[in-house]
């Protein structure tokens, strides 16, 4: 792309809005006096609701202190009617009898009256209609009880002392109504009320802009210990500021509620004085920023078009900008940028031309070069190797003939491998060459030679030939690596000079080694191949016939060992026992080998096969256990298991897996001097996970990784105490990988070793996902 494209590209003509610098002065500018007007607004609204809060919630309690002291005064004269009838002067009961007769007919609030003895008998009771029922439970502790309705009034049973008898109190059951004459008519705030309840939340009295009559419930109130100036609902589902407190002369409280828009009217007028002021301030602040906004605009561009005229070639336009500050010197140095580019554009242009005929060609070279990599590297056959590189050396120098020379591995014997546009009556010339005769005895160790006359290349046997059918020149180009010469190749061509560059033929050289080289080292590995392969096969199949041919004998000594044991051949002395029990643990010690050794061929040769049915995994490890039980009982081990209960049925060779295992606890077992080996297993997501604990040595990290490897153990020592071959492990893995399932191993020195396998629960299936 050209300056002037680049250019255009950066400082368009004009930009839209949404991008102008004009835009974002603006914005910033407006942005910023909002922030700050919001700001302002913010802190004065919440000081604001916080005064109002405070200043509602005062109210609120100065109100529910006089109304408490007006409803405890009602309470007060209540009470003072009914202590009329505890006077010293009634010794009587007639007396008490005709005191409330005069109480009642005196004070119509008094429903009830009666008089109960120390021992909590009634002894007179006196009311009129609509007062308590003779059997109602009444209470004895002194002062008011929780108040209760009857037939639309609201009741409450006061207890009154008797000076004498000594525990003799009055009950007098009185109406409340004076209670709610008691509260103030005055309540603070536009809109607010206040109303009397008790514990259960039921109006006892309220104000007259209550909006619940009383009897009604409402949100329950716990006078005691309430905060004043508290959110809530008002029994009508309005927002309310709320105020509670407690009478200690009643069970109940007195609640004062103001309707929240009411109480928080100043702050709304607030907000509206604040609105007018936000509106006000951006008018301002936008008036500001456009002028502030176009007096940075207007320099930049000027700037902008500066550039436009350096982009269009036109270094003699000059940008004038007068304004003292950054915007002048940036004019100025746009200025002192167009002297430079109009001295350096005319060099740069010839450069440029000049490198993109080299980099067109090197790109040419480079391609042909990257093809021909991988024509000549995409064989492993040496002779397919060979012409390749004469038909690429052909394409890439544009040569009519090309001839291929190869040493032999002990680079000793020259031999043409491959020629191409040879004429008829040069071919057997040519065949002739010996590289140890071109000038020079390192000469195929070298870089290119170059043949600028093929007829003084006495060392070309076939020149003549070539001369005749009209090759004059060429090159040898030598083929080599870090282990010594190759070969050599040979292009001959009509036309005088180089063929292509020295670099790129170089290079050619290079890969056409390397091919060579491969091809090569490909053919003695696909040997040696083939006899690793046929010694395997001799070796798997002397193993088994080994391990058949031994173990038919061996089975001969242990079937012999148990006749002379059991007495057949008459009786045997201590001795002669003994030494046949000896016989006998150490023929199945070696037969268990012979039989690992069998198996392990079996499944190198491939020639192992399961025997899928369905097995109990319960029964399987209780099978194990039993098996393994008398190693652990010799060794004073504990052989504990923990099976999961509800383990489902699976499906595998159950013989195979029950080899596995008896290996894992065996080997257990069998390198534990004390403790115990454990056996668990569950199920979970279609696969079986089988552990075998034990307390023995462990495993260092640095072995846990080839313990599963054939005829390795962890210690030549322990080998030779506890004794094996090293292979046990090894098929248990491969058996294990056979059934589509997995085998790892946990421990630490010192710590013991946790071997868990995993399997799935249907074999079957798992292998023919696989």
């Amino acid at each position: 792309m050209s300056l002037r494209a680049r250019l255009s590209a950066r400082f368009p003509d004009r930009l839209p809005w949404h991008r102008s610098l004009f835009r974002k002065y603006v914005l910033t500018l407006v942005s910023l006096v909002a922030l700050v007007l919001s700001i302002n607004a913010g802190v004065e609204t919440w000081i604001l609701y916080r005064e109002t809060v405070r200043s509602v919630a005062r109210a609120q309690g100065e109100y529910a202190q006089e109304a408490e002291r007006s409803v405890e005064a009602a309470l007060g004269e209540i009470e003072r009617q009914v202590s009329w009838v505890t006077r010293a002067s009634a010794v009587t009961l007639q007396q008490h009898r005709d005191d409330y007769e005069l109480l009642l007919q005196q004070a119509p609030g008094v429903l009830t009256l009666a008089f109960i003895d120390a021992s909590g008998r009634v002894q007179v009771r006196s009311g009129r209609p609509g007062g308590a029922a003779a059997g109602e439970p009444l209470p004895t502790r002194p002062g008011f009880a929780k108040p209760v309705f009857r037939d639309g009034r609201s009741l409450a049973a006061l207890v009154v002392s008797h000076a004498w008898p000594e525990q003799a109190v009055t009950v007098a059951e009185v109406g409340l109504e004076p209670l709610a004459d008691a509260l103030p008519a005055a309540t603070p705030g536009s809109g607010s009320y206040a109303y009397l309840v008790d514990t259960d939340g039921r109006v006892l009295g309220r104000t007259a802009a209550s909006p619940v009559a009383v009897g009604a419930e409402v949100a329950r109130a716990e006078a005691a210990g309430a905060e004043a100036g508290g959110f809530g609902r008002s029994p009508d589902g309005r927002a309310v500021l709320r105020t509670l407190r407690p009478v200690a002369a009643l069970p109940a409280g007195i609640v004062v509620e103001q309707p929240l828009p009411e109480a928080l009217a100043p702050i709304r007028e607030l907000l509206l004085r604040l609105a007018w002021l936000f509106a006000f301030g951006l008018v301002v602040a936008i008036c500001a920023s456009l002028v502030l906004a176009r007096r940075m605009v207007v320099p930049i561009r000027a700037l902008h078009a500066g550039a436009e005229h350096l982009a269009a070639n036109r270094f003699d336009h000059r940008i004038a900008i007068r304004t003292g500050d950054e915007f002048e010197a940036l004019a100025d140095s746009f200025n002192r940028m167009a002297d430079e580019l109009s001295g350096s554009y005319g060099r740069l242009e010839v450069e440029i031309e000049k490198r993109t005929r080299d980099l067109a060609r090197s790109v040419s070279e480079l391609r042909a070069l990257e093809e021909t990599g991988r024509a000549i590297v995409g064989s492993l056959d040496l002779d397919a190797v060979t012409a390749a590189i004469a038909a690429r050396a052909s394409a890439l120098t544009g040569a009519r003939t090309i001839l291929v020379y190869l040493r032999d591995e002990a680079g000793g014997v020259d031999g043409l491998a491959a020629a191409q546009g040879v004429p008829d009556a040069a071919r057997a010339a040519v065949a002739e060459l010996a590289l140890a005769a071109m000038p020079g005895s390192d000469a195929a160790t070298r870089g290119p030679l170059a043949i600028p006359d093929l007829s003084e290349a006495a060392w070309f046997p076939g020149r003549a030939a070539m001369r005749e059918a009209g090759l004059s020149s060429g090159l040898a180009l030598p083929l080599s690596d870090a282990e010594g010469a190759l070969g050599l190749v040979l292009v001959l061509r009509a036309e005088p000079g180089p063929p292509a560059s020295p670099d790129v033929m170089q290079s050619f050289a290079h890969q056409a080694a390397l091919a060579i080289r491969n091809a090569r080292l490909f053919q003695e590995v696909d040997a040696k191949n083939r006899e690793l392969a046929a010694a395997d096969r001799h070796k798997t199949h002397f193993f088994a016939n080994m391990s058949h041919e031994l173990r038919t004998p061996l089975n001969a000594v242990l079937g012999y060992s148990e006749l002379l044991v059991d007495g057949l051949y008459g009786p045997l002395s201590d001795k002669a026992l003994d030494a046949l029990e000896r016989i006998q643990i150490n023929g199945r010690h070696l037969l268990s080998l012979i039989n690992d050794v069998l198996d392990f061929t079996k499944i190198e040769a491939g020639s192992l096969t399961l025997s899928m049915q369905d097995y109990s995994m319960p029964a399987m490890i209780e099978q194990v256990v039993a098996a393994a039980a008398s190693l652990a009982h010799a060794k004073n081990l504990a052989l504990t298991t923990e099976v999961a209960e509800g383990l489902p049925v699976g499906q595998g060779d159950e013989r195979r897996l029950t080899q596995v295992l008896m290996n894992l606890v065996g080997n257990a077992i069998k390198f534990t001097e004390s403790g115990e080996v454990r056996v668990a297993a569950k199920a979970a997501g279609g696969w079986f996970t089988v552990s075998v604990t034990d307390t023995g040595p462990g495993i260092a990290a640095a072995d846990q990784g080839r313990i599963f490897d054939e005829f390795q153990q962890i210690d030549s020592s322990s080998t030779r105490k506890q004794g094996g071959t090293g292979l046990g492990l090894s098929i248990a893995r491969k058996l294990v990988l056979l059934h589509g399932g997995r085998i790892d191993v946990e421990s630490e020195p010192g710590r013991g070793a946790v071997f868990r396998v995993h399997l799935p629960v249907r074999a079957s299936e798992e292998r023919q996902a696989a």
